[in-house]
């Protein structure tokens, strides 16, 4: 497996050369690579969907990308976007007072727009507004009627003009698996005859000329490209109309909703997309653009704030396999196993594996299930042995299997039939938390593509599912994407003795890491940034490595001292009593 950082036609680096180099400069594998060069790369190719929009239809407004930094807040991951968006004037989106902060003494593009957005108390405004006069450009979205009379009290107090943006409740909802950010029932946003209210108590203040932006946005992840052009003829008239008495008023924010395709389908399902970032940008410049001839308005600039779709593609998690284990056995010899069975049932089991056929498959199956019921039911009895119990679940499990074989030879396989992959499959335990890394997978069941680094020349013919390393049962990854529907197994390779096996989760570079929890108390992955120059050499620009123990028990409450003083207490009373050795408590000591 190949990344090209820069490109499709740029170097390709080797993924399993690339873990190997990390591992031998002492950085543990899981890591997570982020790759500088599609951030880059990403930032670009969105830009250049919109430029390119704009002059096909001879618009005149122009495009203004912003990054909300909520999807990913890491510092070198902002730092970067911020310097590969200078030449396009990529402005960033703040949505609470800690984002502000950040963002305040980074942010130093001059043409650049910094959108805040979100809850705004005092102090919030405030700060925004003071950064006008330093050379920031805060445009203050108003997303609660309350807040306007404080920004112009602040405003006035300060001497400072604000920027203000006003942003829409819309009446349609998204689409997609946040379809609730719009609707008259969205937590956020302003109902029309809000905005008139707003309008007019700027008129009443005589500050219509601080009015600079309407702003909307449809939901995170949109997977139809048609509720967006929906949501843009609302927003769009209310710009043309409001536009009239307000001159000033020149920008539209389309909030964020680029979707990412995860699965690959290119489907209205929830982790695709039916529309590519070319075709978002058209149907966006288009509807805006006939709005505006049909109300004889000037064209507005647009303003994006698309997060998932410029930083989830930039990172990745490889992860290694720790171990196996199988939930059925393959080997199981039918005659002998009628020979060994002491009970009838487990004895017509074994028989149905030695007259198999394609012909009587399905058959086999229903029959196979009929005698383990019987044969669970005679065991919970009393009246089964536990080794021929264990031979019985032996034979079932050899059954399944030769079955899901036999069943390839068909043209047609029954829908029965067609279960018995996912029912046969082992689980890989893998050196990652989900509830860390992939938190989404939990929460909202998102699918990431998850594949083997290496080995691709082999068939994958062992199906699995992913168990993580935490001790709960929902820590496992048994979603996988696939070319109908979701594919509840993986096809992977056989493991071998003393022979590293790593994965690669793709796509994780949005939410992941602000989301990820301590579930076990297990911390952050060390994360490695990668550069690539034109040669195709690597370097790792950036090694940010993950918590330790100490620091995952401070996050609750748990002080290094405190607990090594306390058991070493114990280590002196198990000495007194002679339990252990004075050297043996050294050592447990230096353990701990």
């Amino acid at each position: 497996m190949t990344v090209s950082p820069n490109g499709a036609n740029g170097p390709k680096l080797d993924l399993y050369e690339l873990s190997r180099a990390v591992e031998a400069r002492g950085i543990e594998i899981p890591v997570l690579f982020r790759f500088n060069g599609i951030l880059r790369h990403r930032v670009k190719t969105i830009y250049q969907a919109f430029q390119s929009a704009i002059s096909e239809h001879n618009y005149k407004g122009q495009y203004f990308p912003a990054f909300p930094i909520k999807v990913n807040q890491q510092r070198h991951v902002v730092d970067v976007l911020r310097e590969a968006g200078r030449e396009v004037n990529l402005g960033l989106e703040v949505g609470s007072k800690p984002e502000l902060i950040a963002v305040l003494a980074l942010h130093d593009a001059p043409n650049s727009l910094l959108l805040c957005n979100g809850y705004k108390d005092r102090e919030y405004i405030e700060l925004a507004l003071m950064s006008k006069k330093v050379g920031r450009r805060p445009v203050i979205t108003i997303e609660k009627f309350s807040e306007l009379q404080m920004i112009l009290d602040i405003s006035k107090k300060l001497g400072v003009q604000p920027e203000i943006g006003l942003r829409l409740r819309l009446s349609g909802r998204g689409a997609g698996r946040w379809e609730r950010s719009g609707g008259d029932r969205a937590k956020f946003g302003l109902t029309m005859a809000e905005i008139l209210e707003a309008v007019n108590e700027l008129k009443k203040h005589d500050q219509l000329d601080c009015l600079r932006l309407i702003h909307f946005h449809a939901g995170s992840q949109l997977t139809s490209i048609g509720n967006l052009k929906i949501a843009l003829r609302e927003a769009g008239q209310l710009y043309v109309q409001l536009r009239r008495e307000c001159p000033k008023l020149d920008y539209i924010d389309v909030g964020g909703g680029l979707g990412v395709d995860y699965d690959g389908s290119k489907t209205t399902f929830s982790s695709s997309m039916n529309y590519t970032v070319e075709e978002y940008a058209r149907d966006i410049v288009w509807v805006l653009d006939e709005v505006c001839q049909q109300g004889n308005a000037p064209h507005p600039h647009i303003v994006t704030e698309s997060g998932r779709a410029t930083v989830a593609h930039h990172s990745m998690l490889i992860f290694n396999v720790l171990g196996v284990a199988n939930s059925f056995s393959e080997g199981c010899n039918s005659k002998e196993a009628v020979a060994a069975a002491g009970h009838a049932t487990v004895r017509n089991m074994a028989q149905l594996l030695g007259d198999l056929t394609s012909k009587n498959c399905q058959e086999t199956l229903h029959d196979t299930m009929s005698l383990r019921t019987d044969m669970l039911d005679q065991f919970n009895l009393g009246l089964m042995t536990i080794q021929d119990r264990a031979l019985g679940d032996k034979v079932y499990w050899a059954l399944l299997s030769a079955m899901s074989r036999v069943s390839e030879e068909l043209s047609y396989i029954p829908e029965d039939l067609e279960r018995l992959p996912s029912m046969l499959t082992g689980t890989y335990f893998c050196n990652l938390s989900v509830f860390q890394s992939m938190p989404d997978n939990w929460a909202i069941q998102q699918i990431f593509p998850i594949m083997p680094i290496h080995r691709l020349t082999e068939e994958p013919n062992v199906p699995i599912t992913i168990g993580d390393i935490t001790c709960d049962s929902d820590g496992t990854i048994d979603r996988f994407p696939d070319l109908k529907d979701v594919k509840r197994y993986l096809p992977v390779h056989a493991l071998r003795e003393g022979e590293p096996y790593y994965f690669a989760s793709f796509l994780v570079g949005a939410y992941q890491e602000i989301l990820g929890d301590l579930h076990n108390l297990f911390g952050d992955t060390n994360a490695v940034h990668v550069e690539v120059d034109e040669s195709g050499r690597a370097e790792f620009s950036h090694v940010v490595y993950g918590d330790t123990v100490r620091e995952v028990l401070r996050y609750v409450e748990y002080e290094k001292e405190d607990l090594c003083e306390k058991w070493r207490n114990s280590l002196e009373q198990s000495v007194a009593r002679g339990d252990i050795s004075a050297a043996e408590s050294a050592e447990i000591f230096r353990k701990y």
